[in-house]
């Protein structure tokens, strides 16, 4: 059944996605939301003690990273439990663009519930829109939904945050979808949030995440704000055009930010995930695949194909061409007569390696078996 009264809510233009006065009362009303929001998800949120006058640098030297038993804490049994190792402190009334690691589905609900401010939610899911009943209270603390895959939409939406970031801030994941890849910390970054904050002279805030499902514990890090123009980046280069300036400036920016975001992800891993052991698995990265569809099928219930739009990453240049050579190679026929001793089994091997890794694909053919399965079912319940 679709959610009455908001599922075309990313249909709305500019100026009436949302209205100046609900941006008021969300920004006046976050604290009382804030503890509707804890009850509404069973949180319980320990934040710990740390040195806010620390650098991020000055943090991760000096922290620890042996492994901490989720023991060390005081959980509470059937609550969400949500560890805030560090916050920092954040001007009173400024707007923050928050920058999130995508890594779980409970992790929109997990990131909201810690922040000391309204953050309207950017969605890029308008599958969740449409059917999934906890949208209503992304509603009730603000959000902006878009299709991913409509050009016009995706230009809206960063006039829609631009919006918002003159009084409020805004919630963002960058990588545009969960990330299941097993060889990235962090996946390729949309340039959003950077373009955004050089146009809103908005600071970013860097909120990293990681779940542990067997104890029902989240770990959150929530870096010191982020001034982009404070950073520095060699222009030193041959430029076609003003244009091809701007855009390295703006992807060597979104690269320092991401190096942020895995700094902090690796040091969550490292503190707070066993290190596992590949001679224990037959296919350890197929069976952790299997694991986080199989989670994100049984959370999320996914019924119908949409996952090229909620499973989107991006690829950079290299990447895609990379991938273009290796299909081409796979895909020769070999004439065994003329080329003796030539094999394109690597290439076909290359080509199987990269199809594994695609996440829309492989969403979709465990979609598949289960329609496959209850067909069969029907089947030898009509005998």
């Amino acid at each position: 059944m679709k959610n009455l009264l908001i599922s075309n809510l990313h249909k709305k233009d500019v100026e009436h996605f949302t209205t100046n006065f609900g941006l008021y009362i969300r920004r006046v009303m976050d604290k009382p939301f804030k503890k509707l929001c804890n009850i509404f998800t069973n949180a319980n949120i320990i934040r710990e003690e740390n040195d806010s006058n620390l650098t991020d640098e000055e943090y991760f030297s000096a922290l620890n990273t042996d492994y901490v038993a989720s023991e060390t804490y005081n959980l509470k049994k059937n609550k969400n439990n949500i560890i805030v190792e560090r916050y920092p402190e954040l001007n009173k009334d400024e707007p923050y663009i928050f920058v999130c690691n995508h890594t779980c589905p409970e992790d929109i609900e997990t990131v909201l519930n810690i922040l000391d401010r309204n953050a309207y939610l950017i969605l890029g899911s308008i599958e969740s829109l449409k059917y999934n009943p906890e949208m209503y209270l992304s509603w009730l603390n603000g959000m902006v939904p878009f299709d991913i895959m409509d050009k016009v939409q995706r230009k809206q939406v960063l006039e829609k945050m631009l919006r918002v970031l003159k009084t409020n801030s805004i919630l963002i994941f960058p990588e545009g979808s969960h990330n299941y890849n097993p060889n990235k910390l962090v996946n390729n970054l949309f340039d959003g949030p950077i373009n955004l904050a050089l146009r809103t002279n908005r600071k970013i805030v860097v909120v990293t995440l990681i779940k542990d499902d067997e104890n029902n514990l989240s770990y959150i890090d929530v870096s010191n704000p982020l001034d982009v123009r404070d950073i520095k980046v060699n222009m030193n280069g041959q430029f076609d055009s003003d244009e091809a300036l701007e855009k390295y400036y703006v992807k060597s920016l979104s690269s320092v930010l991401r190096d942020k975001m895995a700094t902090a992800v690796y040091h969550l891993i490292s503190r707070h995930t066993k290190p596992l052991k590949r001679d224990e698995y037959d296919n350890i990265e197929e069976q952790l695949r299997m694991k986080k569809i199989q989670e994100a099928f049984d959370k999320l219930k996914w019924e119908r194909d949409v996952f090229d739009a909620e499973y989107l990453t991006k690829k950079t240049e290299e990447e895609r061409t990379h991938e273009e050579i290796v299909r081409t190679l796979s895909n020769l026929t070999i004439n065994t007569q003329v080329l003796k001793g030539y094999s394109n089994k690597h290439w076909v091997l290359s080509e199987l390696n990269i199809d594994n890794k695609d996440v829309p694909l492989q969403m979709r053919n465990y979609l598949l078996s289960i329609e496959k399965s209850k067909t069969k079912k029907l089947k030898r319940g009509k005998m």
